[in-house]
């Protein structure tokens, strides 16, 4: 049976002008599903033309019958999606809410004393409880999520259904080509500056290894709070070592994780898709025990956990790393075992599932 199915964000997207997580959904989920289901996009947000996309897809929910309408990220009212989860209730179209994240946390974690921040923070809150109780079902990528829904939205843990994110094998795979990284051992962080990553804890880690590993070097590959981090980086007398690639366009990525030694993600809450795109690299990872993390990551098989925050154990998770060979070559093969449940074709299959029960 054909399903038709209406997406909330529009995923046919620049990869190398869009980063992140929900644009990674939308644009590999959608690029998935198109031979399984018939897929209608959600007009491109534009301030100006806001009564104009509204009423384009209002009629079009009047003319044509969708089974499912999609958001791929929490609807608002500024570009009429809000109204269109409350109109779909009409059409007795059915619907899914993706949550990527959780607000109070990662607000908070990141910019605690930001009084515009915490604006933010209740206004975009307020919204996503809205959005909760208004949706016929959650969908969110780990256990931990789930757990953090329930308690911080207040959504029953039935209405919830858990489906990871997935990774183009492909794209990471299949890539032959290098870019050059220096240090012995390279270490390559991809994603967001921030002390919500764990980045401080990154250079922390660097300035208690300067005797063991003197040839060592991080590479930060992304965009964020850099020059926070350079004074830190400063202070604790390894600016050497440290080096900040700033924003790259995301088709140079695989080249960067082929690159490295071995990848580090010291996340304070959760993972995000890089993890996954350093594993279908064949990059041994380095990861906070943490969030969904330990879900995906088996301690000393397919990577290296360590508690959040602490201090000690990352540079010790390094060390082992830098002068252990044979557990570098056994992580990168489990972790390239591990990663084929994660791509976009066996993702897809789960959320096609997720629809047909959503209809009946």
């Amino acid at each position: 049976m054909s399903l038709n199915i209406l997406y909330y964000k529009e995923p046919k997207i620049n990869l190398g002008t869009h980063v992140g997580g929900v644009f990674m959904v939308a644009h590999y989920l959608s690029n998935a599903l198109t031979n399984e289901v018939s897929l209608t996009y959600y007009p491109s947000y534009n301030p100006r033309s806001y009564t104009k996309n509204l009423l384009k897809v209002y009629i079009g929910l009047g003319r044509r019958s969708f089974d499912v309408i999609h958001f791929i990220t929490t609807p608002v009212l500024r570009d009429g999606g809000y109204p269109l989860l409350r109109f779909a209730k009409m059409t007795k179209a059915a619907t899914l809410l993706n949550i990527h994240g959780i607000i109070p946390v990662e607000y908070l974690m990141d910019a605690p004393r930001n009084r515009t921040f915490r604006s933010m923070m209740y206004k975009n809150l307020a919204n996503t409880i809205r959005s909760c109780k208004q949706a016929d079902k959650i969908v969110t990528f780990s256990e931990f999520m789930r757990n953090q829904i329930v308690t911080w939205y207040g959504v029953r843990r039935e209405k919830i259904a858990v489906i990871p994110n997935g990774v183009d094998l492909k794209r990471f795979s299949a890539s032959t080509k290098r870019q050059k990284l220096d240090g012995d051992p390279a270490i390559l962080y991809f994603g967001y500056l921030s002390n919500l990553k764990g980045i401080d804890l990154m250079i922390d880690a660097i300035s208690r290894l300067r005797l063991e590993l003197p040839n060592l070097k991080l590479h930060l590959v992304g965009h964020g709070n850099k020059t926070c981090f350079e004074m830190l980086a400063k202070k604790k007398h390894v600016e050497n070592a440290v080096v900040f690639h700033g924003y790259v366009d995301p088709d140079l990525a695989p080249l960067y994780y082929r690159s490295a030694d071995f990848c580090i993600f010291p996340s304070r809450f959760n993972y995000g898709i890089t993890l996954l795109e350093s594993m279908a690299s064949g990059v041994p990872v380095i990861a906070s025990n943490c969030g969904g993390t330990p879900e995906i990551i088996s301690h000393g098989e397919n990577g290296l956990l360590f508690e959040p925050g602490n201090v000690d154990e990352l540079p010790k998770a390094i060390l082992a790393l830098s002068q252990d060979p044979n557990l570098r070559e056994r992580i990168s093969s489990n972790a390239l075992k591990t990663i084929v449940n994660y791509s976009w074709e066996n993702i897809a299959v789960k959320y096609l599932s997720l629809y047909n029960d959503l209809i009946k």
